[in-house]
């Protein structure tokens, strides 16, 4: 799970035309425009030895550790924009940037901007008045903001740089096929270096939901196993009255962790927001059928007989923890969550903590037998956008080369943990139960962590199997095996069919300007009329207000919308 909080904004095309010249340079198909001649002339890449000592399981995909040498004899300096990050601190200083200074002898004169959703406004701000870097590092331009600015040779395409100075990338890509075409853009052109992150627990969390285990004790149930046992549960907590003098939540969610995502697999197939879906390849928006309506029932039930939150489409976080961290008592019998951290504190050194009592529940069996987790099989793992060169860099090689030692297993922990990792000894056991490779000191970034890392914003390569491998203290343990096990047990067996999702697909300009107007109302109206409709204020079994509200998506575009969609789709095909 990254870190990145903010949310790229849409790039519009007048701030690409507002360039003037310095989008229109070009260069010959071999080397990016603006660079020398020579940024392809240097041999190719090679990986140095394995380094000993490090001990990996049997069949493990993943970055390895590697003796590492200078990519450069004499200095060489670049200019990169980062966001700002209280975990980093001063990116100058940061002693992860100071390794990899004298690891590769490339030295970075880091340009800081506002992190969170200032990001994009401060870097839209700079690139429309041609200010621009050598690279990006960690701005979260989308796929279609990479295509149009690419297409216009403001971003350098790195295919030939990636096939003769990138060789753990070209590992990656063995180990993930699809790779290289997750990262093309329609006209082929690769216009990032990629990140990946096969997070286990990420591909399940947008639907996890969590239950009190103590409660169910005390109440004599079960994990329920369909949607009727699941309302009977919550219909139990609230006559019991566990939370004490009538404060009982039976079951809480918030506006950042949606309740569709959950319940609606009971229904149909729901991956959550845009609800965008595949049907013998045709594209379909969920919020439009008849299943999604059952399924709304069904909340609004549970709603108006006070098994949820009144609050429950606009609690946010503070609230949640509010509600999980009740000083005296727990009030909540479960919650919507994409992990316990979500409603309450995690206290790992206490083995009693609050967050014990929660265990995830598996997905809800619907009245037609229709029983999905909306499993992220594409989304998760390869990250476009992370380092962005521009044609200003005039050694589009050594910047590759310098991204591309990131890949590196050492380096991968230094930037995501510090520099206070320890090598596993042989016979440690990981996450998974297999031999381990290394241990970091805190599970995420923390006090311990700032100025030592880059916070989940460099490129880093964490396949499955790496995450998995971190050692396990059993005098220690962490949330993560647990996060890992119930994932396993509980949503895994239970993923939908791959040919069910819809693949992240790279939009043309015209249909990114459209595409963002349409989808941003569709949203509103679709999240607005979900609260509506499960709160009472429509009923989702009136007639007259689905049709309404099936009047209202259709008025917004939804025709259209599916019909770009479709059309991109059909490109990422190829």
């Amino acid at each position: 799970m990254r870190r990145r909080s903010f949310v790229a904004g849409a790039l519009g095309v007048s701030a690409a035309a507002g360039s003037g010249g310095l989008l229109t340079g070009c260069g010959s198909a071999d080397t990016a425009a603006g660079a020398d001649a020579d940024s392809l002339a240097a041999p190719p890449a090679v990986l140095g030895p394995k380094k000993s000592g490090v001990n990996y399981p049997p069949g493990y995909v993943g970055p390895v550790a590697r003796e590492l040498r200078p990519i450069v004899n004499e200095p060489v300096r670049f200019t990169i924009v980062v966001p700002q990050s209280l975990t980093v601190g001063d990116w100058n200083r940061n002693a992860f940037t100071q390794w990899m200074q004298q690891q590769t002898g490339i030295q970075i004169e880091w340009r800081q901007v506002a992190g969170g959703d200032d990001t994009m406004t401060k870097v839209n701000a700079m690139m429309a008045a041609g200010d621009i870097p050598d690279a990006f590092l960690g701005v979260a331009f989308t796929r279609s903001q990479l295509y149009l600015y690419g297409a216009q040779n403001l971003f350098v395409d790195l295919t030939p740089y990636l096939d003769k100075y990138a060789p753990n990338l070209q590992q990656v890509e063995k180990d993930y096929p699809d790779a290289r075409r997750l990262m093309r853009s329609p006209d082929k052109g690769i216009y990032s270096f990629p990140d990946i992150n096969d997070c286990y627990h990420c591909r399940a969390s947008n639907g996890r939901s969590y239950l009190n285990t103590e409660w169910l004790r005390k109440v004599g149930l079960d994990i329920p196993s369909t949607t009727d046992e699941f309302r009977e549960v919550l219909k139990a907590f609230k006559q019991a009255d566990l939370g004490g003098k009538g404060r009982t939540i039976p079951f809480a969610g918030y506006k950042d962790a949606p309740l569709d995502t959950y319940f609606m697999n009971a229904f149909l197939y729901n991956p959550g927001d845009p609800w965008l879906v595949l049907n013998d390849g045709k594209v379909e928006a969920n919020y439009v059928k008849d299943e999604w309506r059952e399924g709304l029932k069904y909340l609004r039930g549970l709603y108006a007989d006070g098994l949820l939150n009144k609050d429950a489409f606009t609690a946010d976080q503070d609230q949640m923890n509010r509600y999980g961290n009740n000083p005296d008592r727990p009030i909540i019998g479960g919650a919507r969550g994409y992990y316990w951290g979500s409603f309450l504190e995690i206290d790992e050194a206490d083995p009693k903590a609050r967050w014990h009592q929660y265990s995830s529940i598996p997905p809800l069996r619907g009245p037609n037998n229709v029983r999905y987790a909306a499993w992220n099989y594409l989304k998760v793992g390869l990250e476009v956008s992370t380092l962005v060169i521009t044609r200003k860099c005039k050694r589009p090689d050594l910047l590759v080369r310098w991204a591309d030692v990131q890949f590196d297993l050492e380096a991968i922990l230094r930037s995501y943990g510090g520099p206070d990792f320890q090598w596993a000894a042989k016979g440690d056991k990981g996450i998974n139960g297999k031999q381990a490779i290394y241990s970091l000191g805190e599970t995420w970034a923390s006090d311990t962590t700032k100025g030592k890392t880059w916070d989940q914003y460099g490129v880093m390569y964490r396949s499955g199997d790496f995450r998995l491998a971190e050692r396990v203290n059993p005098r220690k343990p962490t949330f993560e095996s647990p996060l890992y096990e119930q994932t396993r047990d509980d949503y895994f067996p239970y993923k939908q069919p791959v040919d069910l999702e819809f693949p992240p697909v790279t939009l043309e300009a015209d249909q990114a300007a459209q595409d963002a107007e349409i989808g941003l109302n569709l949203k509103g109206e679709v999240n607005l009329s979900m609260a509506k409709f499960v709160t009472g204020k429509l009923d989702p079994a009136d007639d007259g207000h689905w049709r309404d509200y099936l009047a209202r998506i259709g008025k917004i575009g939804l025709k259209p919308y599916l019909e770009i969609q479709q059309a991109a789709y059909e490109a990422f095909q190829g």
